[in-house]
């Protein structure tokens, strides 16, 4: 398991609060941003925190499963203690790590204070949410290719939700739990019960179930209604850390604690920490803090253990606020497949983004993560792999992980292949973005209802669009003739003769000894984007040296696993090009012995 300490400097209390994060899928990966400056806040005011990932999740290694969950809760406590030197521990439940976390006191976990924020009364519906987003989501797709056969079924034992894959037995475990059943034995009357708060979902939130089964418990509860917890569990480059609840938990936090001495100053640990992984320890991982020109960049390296790697590496790059995990966690499978094979790589977070110091508290606004900072770090961090004797890279992104690994292909000589997926821009090009806007007004601009409705024009504003386009898109000629007029538009803007720095720089860079490979979901904006410059089948794409690979049934962030497996199937052919055929020939005779 993957933890992380946030260390108060200066004055401090004794008290280190632990923060069960929802464990599973999608809420997992949007809310991690804000719990990581939870644990900032807490440290800043004089409170040690503790974040982790659970079995199976995040980083961590194990698979995914109700008594592993709940054991997890108990190993984070007593590390808690060890690592801080506290006498007294809290627990912070978020969603369903809070449901896992009473789990694990009614098995004799004891702590002292506890917070339960946004708490299903019943796992099994939070299991429904889960489902109906995947219903949600699996329609949208299939109405987008309706001409297309439809996809492979889900293989047997497994659930798809959300882009994760989730095990019948896990489903069926989160069923059955309910936190009103409690057991015979667990509180006997002279066990010390902690001082608990309850912080609802939203102003409205109904917790009179979970009030009623923690006084079943002998446990009396402060109950807050509190709106935030949707705020952060948003997409997760619209989430936003709820800044007043984070006040509201630590003033409750720091009541009736003693002070303790000051905690020791950090020692640096430039080679970070390290620890075999999987069943037969053939993997191992090194997480690192490695310092950046805007504070201490995270980052993830996965190797094989006992040999030396393939000389060339992986760089795997994650999309705007998504944590170095990548989408839907497909990097650490992916990273940890590959390295059992003899490569290794490395997963990061950009400055603002995941682990990773910075400002950014979600939302940010998307030329943000376009920005030539941004591959700064991405270079710094890839440092550590030169220096382990990397002479090679295969670098490849999601959306602006995709546009990074392009901008950093043309800097550097050492990049053999690029594998893009779903890339929406190669630079923050606003111009770019008004012609995508004005491309949706093209397509739909025979639908009454874009022309009537005043939101639309609400959300046009929205964007960002210059002085010009604006006064071309809301003048009377086009509210009474939209087809005509912004199809004459968009071509006067993509047929005006000046070069297309997007078709330039792609097949310049064809030219160069760089191997490039693009992944799309067919009817994605990447599409879009392309056929922007590329036009109709991308026909000005030279295709000698660039491959494109379409997939139906999913979208932006390939969240069906059989769009997963495809796409997993481009990137090991595109390595197996680039890597020293020698040292390939050498690990399929290892796996073969």
């Amino acid at each position: 398991m993957l933890g992380h300490v946030h260390t108060p400097r200066g004055a401090a209390i004794d008290l280190c609060a632990v923060i069960c994060p929802a464990p599973f899928g999608y809420d997992n990966v949007c809310a991690h941003r804000g719990l990581r400056i939870l644990g900032d806040r807490l440290a800043a005011a004089g409170i040690a925190a503790f974040r982790f990932d659970f079995p199976g999740s995040g980083d961590s290694d194990g698979e995914q499963a109700w008594p592993a969950w709940k054991a997890a809760v108990a190993t984070a406590v007593s590390t808690a203690r060890r690592e801080t030197g506290c006498a007294h521990v809290a627990v912070i439940g978020v969603g369903l790590g809070g449901s896992i976390a009473l789990a694990g006191l009614d098995e004799g976990l004891g702590v002292d204070k506890l917070i339960l924020w946004g708490v299903p009364t019943r796992a099994r519906a939070w299991l429904r949410e889960q489902r109906a987003y995947q219903k949600v989501a699996a329609q949208a797709a299939a109405k987008a290719d309706t001409d297309i056969p439809p996809p492979p079924p889900t293989p047997s034992g497994v659930e798809e939700l959300a882009g994760f894959p989730m095990s019948t037995k896990l489903a069926e475990e989160l069923t059955a739990f309910d936190v009103s059943a409690v057991p015979a034995t667990a509180w006997p009357a002279d066990r010390a019960r902690p001082v608990t708060l309850v912080i609802t979902r939203t102003l409205n939130g109904e917790e009179a179930a979970l009030t009623k089964a923690l006084s079943a418990r002998g446990i009396a509860a402060t109950v807050e209604a509190r709106d935030g917890f949707n705020q952060m569990f948003d997409q997760p480059h619209l989430s936003i850390a709820p800044e007043p609840i984070f006040v509201f938990m630590r003033d409750w936090l720091v009541k009736d604690v003693a002070h303790r001495e000051a905690y020791p100053l950090p020692v640096t640990n430039r080679s970070g920490v390290t620890t075999r992984i999987g069943r037969d320890g053939l993997v191992e991982e090194t997480a690192r803090y490695t310092p950046g020109d805007g504070g201490l960049l995270f980052s993830i390296e996965t190797r094989p253990v006992g040999r030396a790697p393939n000389s060339t590496w992986m760089v795997l790059l994650t999309g705007r606020a998504v944590r170095h995990i990548g989408p839907n966690r497909i990097w650490v499978r992916i990273a940890r497949e590959l390295a059992a094979k003899g490569f290794a790589s490395l997963r990061l977070d950009g400055r603002s983004v995941g682990d990773s110091d910075g400002a950014g508290n979600g939302l940010m606004p998307n030329e943000e993560y376009y920005q030539e900072h941004i591959y700064d770090d991405v270079e710094k961090v890839m440092g550590i792999a030169v220096a382990q004797g990397a002479k090679k890279f295969l670098m490849t992104g999601i959306c602006s992980g995709a546009t990074a690994s392009y901008q950093i292909a043309w800097r550097r000589s050492d990049v053999g292949a690029i594998v893009l997926l779903n890339l929406l821009q190669l630079r923050h090009d606003p111009e770019d973005d008004d012609r995508a806007v004005v491309q949706q007004a093209v397509k739909f601009g025979l639908r009454k209802e874009l022309w009537t409705n005043l939101d639309n024009y609400r959300r046009l504003f929205k964007v960002g669009l210059s002085p010009q386009m604006r006064k071309v898109i809301f003048s009377s000629a086009v509210l009474l003739s939209p087809l005509r007029k912004l199809v004459s538009l968009v071509k006067s803007k993509v047929q005006r003769g000046d070069p297309d720095y997007v078709v330039k720089g792609f097949n310049e860079l064809a030219q160069k000894p760089v191997e490039i490979d693009v992944f799309l979901s067919q009817g994605d904006l990447s599409v879009n984007f392309l056929e922007r410059h590329f036009g109709p089948d991308l026909a000005k794409l030279g295709r000698d040296r660039i491959r494109v690979h379409r997939v139906h049934h999913t979208d932006h962030t390939i969240r069906s696993l059989f769009a997963q497996e495809q796409f997993f199937e481009v990137l090991r052919a595109a390595l197996a090009r680039i890597a020293e055929p020698g040292q390939m020939a050498s690990d399929r005779r290892n796996q073969l012995h």
